[in-house]
């Protein structure tokens, strides 16, 4: 890699004694990478990632390193629009939320720091930053530092509080980035379309390690168990060491895959190109189910949300499924008039995801009834985050969406869009 600016924090030694300052320093580690630790996964049962209750950001795609996409809150069930910001570009990229400000990229190459809780129904931007080329990755936050890819295969590392850039680094292939950073330690985690996931230091962005797949990585690397785990478009699902950077299985999955999977404990979901959703085995390379819609045959694009008992994902066949976890029976489908791209975001027992047919939808968990749809100048591939009361969510039309979810009803109109 190429690292333009090689800039380095002073560091800072603390020395710490006793069993109680120890313990306090470890509670405090563990909730910084939001994980639980290995011990507290039970296998395919429980749901125990410490993320699910961490309501107030949203620090990267699908909300957590094992990308759950899942909050353990209520949303209102008649979101009502804050305001509307105009990019004046395409949205494809997630946002990221932390401490009252929403942060997301363009296909123009901006990414842009927007007050959650602006005044003005145009909503407030903060600060820009400009990258040289079209920003489809989703940003992550790590410690008040924002990581993201872009089109050029660029990495970038840029100050939360003023868009400031901390370094930039060019990958070897210089292919584009659309997969999305996730964390560990030290390091960030992500896939590229020159076939190679990268672990690179988040101070320096020099390379502590990079695994060959057989081709393009587009989605994100999950994380569990000190392990990660990256699917593309070789057909290969890969878990890697994270620690060493080697890799310790390889499974073959027999389709090519554009999403990031969903993994807790020993398992993990993943819909492919060959029109499945399947669970499985990572330490024992065992696929558990497979799901597969009985009439309507298309690829899976979207990223799955996993709650303690059901898997859901929208599909190229213009529906949602809600798929048993235990059993890969389906619960119910719900049908738009588009693909839904977009990765859905269950919230207690509603779901939020967008479609190309311009709508965001909310559904019932439990049975898949529509509760509130709201429709817009766009479609949606990029996917809902959640955070403070908050719903934001970009979209083609360049225009970027902020709605309160909460219950108390909010006197803000409407600039575009209707229920």
């Amino acid at each position: 890699m190429k690292n333009e600016t090689d800039r380095r924090r002073p560091s800072i030694v603390v020395v710490l004694t006793g069993v109680l300052a120890l313990a306090v320093v470890a509670a405090l580690f563990f909730d910084l990478l939001h994980f639980a630790p290995d011990g507290a996964e039970a296998r395919g049962a429980s749901f125990p990632e410490s993320s699910a209750n961490d309501n107030g950001r949203w620090t990267m795609f699908r909300g957590g390193p094992q990308l759950h996409g899942y909050r353990d809150t209520q949303v209102s069930d008649t979101p009502k629009l804050v305001w509307t910001y105009d990019t004046a570009s395409e949205v494809e990229s997630s946002a990221a939320i932390l401490n009252g400000v929403a942060y997301v990229g363009t296909l123009d190459g901006d990414l842009l720091a927007l007050e959650l809780n602006a005044k003005s129904d145009e909503g407030k931007l903060l600060w820009k930053y400009k990258a040289e080329a079209g920003i489809r990755s989703s940003p992550g936050i790590h410690n008040a530092v924002l990581y993201f890819g872009d089109d050029f295969g660029f990495l970038h590392a840029v100050d939360v509080k003023d868009g400031k850039p901390k370094w930039k680094v060019e990958t070897e292939g210089g292919a584009e980035i659309i997969s999305s950073p996730n964390f560990w330690g030290d390091l960030m985690l992500i896939g590229s379309y020159d076939g190679n996931l990268y672990a690179v230091d988040l101070e320096t962005g020099k390379e502590k390690w990079k695994v060959l797949t057989g081709a393009a990585v587009h989605g994100s690397p999950s994380i569990s168990k000190g392990k990660t785990f990256v699917a593309g478009c070789d057909e290969v699902l890969r878990v890697v060491d994270i620690e060493s950077g080697k890799e310790v299985s390889a499974m073959q999955l027999g389709a090519n895959t554009a999403a990031s999977p969903a993994v807790e404990g020993d398992i993990l979901y993943l819909g492919t190109f060959a029109n499945q959703v399947s669970a499985i085995d990572w330490k024992k390379s065992n696929v558990l189910w497979t799901y597969e819609h009985p009439k309507r045959h298309f690829p899976f694009y979207a990223s799955p949300a996993l709650t303690k008992d059901t898997v859901v994902l929208g599909g190229r066949d213009k529906m949602i499924h809600a798929i048993d976890r235990k059993t890969g029976k389906s619960k119910w489908t719900y049908s738009t008039r588009a693909r839904v791209e977009s990765s859905p975001v269950v919230v207690g027992n509603r779901v939020i995801v967008g479609s190309n047919d311009k709508h965001i939808y909310l559904l019932d968990l439990e049975g898949g009834k529509l509760v509130w749809k709201f429709q817009s100048d766009g479609g949606f591939p990029a996917s809902p985050a959640i955070a403070n009361d908050r719903l934001v969510i970009g979209s083609t039309s360049g225009l970027v969406y902020c709605f309160d979810t909460s219950s108390k009803k909010s006197a803000t109109k409407k600039k575009s869009g209707s229920k």
